[in-house]
C-alpha cells in the first residue's frame, strides 16, 4: 500500500484518540481540583499534552503520507519524523514542570493537597481507557509503518503508567500518606522526561542522516557478497526517513559479461537487499567491472 492509501487508518486511530483525551484531560483535572489530588491535576496535563500530540500527528500524518513530487523527490515521510521531535521535546518540558511543583510542594508541606475517593475512581477509569488506546494505536502503528504514531501509542502507554503511579499515590494519601500524592506526581513527571528523549533521541538522529547500524551494514554486506558473480562492494550507504529507509552500493562484477547478465546481477542484488532490510526500502545499485580493489574487498562504505 502506498503512504497516501495509509492515511485513513492513521487519521481514525489518531481521532479516536484526540476525543478520548479531550474527555480525560477534562476529568482528571477537574476531579483533581474536586478531589485535592496534585498527582491528578499531573496526570490530567499530561491527557492534555496528549490531545496536543494527537493535533500534532494528525497534521504531520497527512502531509507526511503524501507521495514524492518535485519538490520533496524522497516523499514526505520526515514531516513526521519532526512532528516525533516536537512530540519528544513537549513531553520533557511538561516533565520538568511535574519534577519542579511537586518538589516545591513536598518542601512547603503546608501546600500538599489532600484527594479523595473521586480522584481515585477517575484514576481507575483513566488507566483502562489509555491501555486500550495504547493497544490500537499500537497494532495501527505496525500495519502502517508509522513511527510517529508508535510514538504516539507509547504517549497513551506512559499516561496508562502513569495513571497507576498515581493510583499508588492517592491510595497512599488516603491511608495517612499525603506526601504520596506528590511523590507520585514527581515520578509522573520522571516518567514523560524518560519517554521523550526516547522519542526525541531517535529522530534527532534520522533528521541528521544517521543511516543503519554497524551490525544491520554488516548482515548487508555478507549477503551482497554472498551471490554468484560478485566479485565485491564498496560504497555501501544507507538513510531512514520515516518508515522507508535507502540504500545505495557500487557491486563488483566480471568485466566480461554482457550488459542483460550484469542488469541480471543488478537486479539480484537489489531484491537481495530489499528483502533484508527493515521497513519500506528503495535500493540504488550501480555496478562497476574489472578487478576488485582493497577498498571493495573490505566491503568498506
Amino acid at each position: 500500500m502506498s503512504a497516501e492509501d495509509l492515511w485513513p487508518a492513521k487519521r481514525r486511530v489518531t481521532l479516536i484518540g484526540a476525543v478520548a483525551n479531550l474527555l480525560l484531560s477534562l476529568g482528571k483535572i477537574s476531579g483533581g481540583v474536586v478531589g485535592q489530588s496534585q498527582a491528578l491535576i499531573a496526570d490530567g496535563v499530561h491527557s492534555l499534552s496528549d490531545l496536543l500530540s494527537d493535533g500534532l500527528v494528525l497534521f504531520a500524518a497527512r502531509w507526511g503520507s503524501l507521495d514524492a513530487d518535485h519538490n520533496h523527490p524522497y516523499g514526505h515521510a520526515r514531516i513526521e519524523t519532526l512532528a516525533t521531535l516536537g512530540v519528544g521535546l513537549l513531553l520533557i518540558a511538561i516533565g520538568a514542570g511535574f519534577i519542579l511543583d511537586s518538589i516545591f510542594r513536598l518542601l512547603s508541606p503546608e501546600r500538599l493537597l489532600v484527594p479523595g475517593w473521586l480522584a481515585f475512581w477517575i484514576v481507575v477509569v483513566s488507566l483502562l481507557v489509555k491501555e486500550g488506546l495504547y493497544r490500537y494505536t499500537e497494532r495501527v502503528a505496525r500495519r502502517t509503518g508509522s513511527a510517529l504514531l508508535l510514538a504516539n501509542a507509547w504517549h497513551h502507554r506512559s499516561d496508562a503508567l502513569s495513571s497507576v503511579v498515581v493510583l499508588v499515590g492517592i491510595g497512599g494519601a488516603l491511608l495517612g500518606l499525603v506526601w504520596l500524592d506528590s511523590v507520585a506526581a514527581t515520578v509522573v513527571g520522571v516518567m514523560l522526561a524518560w519517554v521523550g528523549w526516547r522519542l526525541l533521541a531517535p529522530a534527532a538522529a534520522e533528521l541528521v542522516d544517521t543511516g543503519l547500524s554497524r551490525r544491520e551494514l554488516a548482515a548487508l554486506a555478507a549477503r551482497i557478497d554472498a551471490l554468484d558473480s560478485v566479485q565485491g562492494h564498496d560504497r555501501l550507504r544507507s538513510r531512514r526517513m520515516g518508515a522507508h529507509v535507502f540504500v545505495d552500493v557500487r557491486v563488483w562484477v566480471a568485466a566480461d559479461l554482457s550488459v542483460a547478465e550484469a542488469e541480471r546481477i543488478a537486479t539480484k542484488v537489489r531484491r537481495t537487499m530489499v528483502d533484508q532490510l527493515p521497513g519500506r526500502a528503495d535500493v540504488i545499485v550501480s555496478l562497476h567491472a574489472g578487478e576488485r580493489s582493497d577498498e571493495s574487498r573490505a566491503g568498506t562504505p
